[in-house]
């Protein structure tokens, strides 16, 4: 597969999913060939362990349903990332595997999982805007920064009360496939 989507929300039809199923349509349209992740849906996923075996295989040695999902990270040309915003910071699904990218590391913090990558970063809320554009930067910083993914766009999505807030938001769907087909 080329593109990976991360999607953090337990809602499979809330705002958070919409904008990213909106990404994904525009790199389908761009031709690329894109597995989708629903994180709640996992029914067995650890956090990083500290096991530091990673440090020794290259890779993380867990055996979970992240598994998957790291070695598709690994394999991918691109990656989106999206979460909403609970308590301020992203959600405990997001954080749950966000930790697993530890593995990307090697023991002197090197990464060793391949530059270059396309990255989208998608973040929603009910609140203000500062949280969460804070929380999409600290996302994107760090991809880019660790592992040195390229930014090629990022959503920060506010007023995401009710649920289906953004399915009703032309502009921001549009700017979405506009992202989805920079992949």
């Amino acid at each position: 597969m080329s593109i990976v989507a991360i999607i953090a929300s337990p809602r499979k039809k809330g705002n958070t999913s919409t904008i990213v199923e909106a990404m994904v349509e525009g790199a389908k349209k761009n031709g690329k060939d894109v597995k989708t992740y629903y994180l709640n849906s996992l029914s067995n996923a650890k956090g990083c362990q500290a096991c530091m075996g990673c440090k020794s295989s290259g890779a993380c040695v867990l055996k979970d349903d992240h598994a998957d999902i790291l070695k598709a990270i690994r394999d991918a040309e691109g990656v989106i990332l999206s979460t909403p915003i609970y308590f301020g910071d992203a959600n405990g699904q997001f954080r749950l595997l966000q930790d697993r990218f530890y593995s990307f590391l090697n023991a002197d913090f090197s990464s060793n999982i391949a530059p270059g990558k396309k990255l989208a970063v998608v973040v929603s809320c009910g609140g203000g805007a500062d949280g969460a554009k804070a929380t999409a930067d600290k996302i994107e910083g760090a991809a880019a920064g660790m592992f040195k993914f390229i930014p090629i766009g990022k959503i920060v999505f506010t007023g995401a009360n009710p649920p289906d807030t953004a399915s009703k938001n032309s502009a921001i769907l549009e700017e979405a496939k506009a992202i989805g087909k920079k992949f």
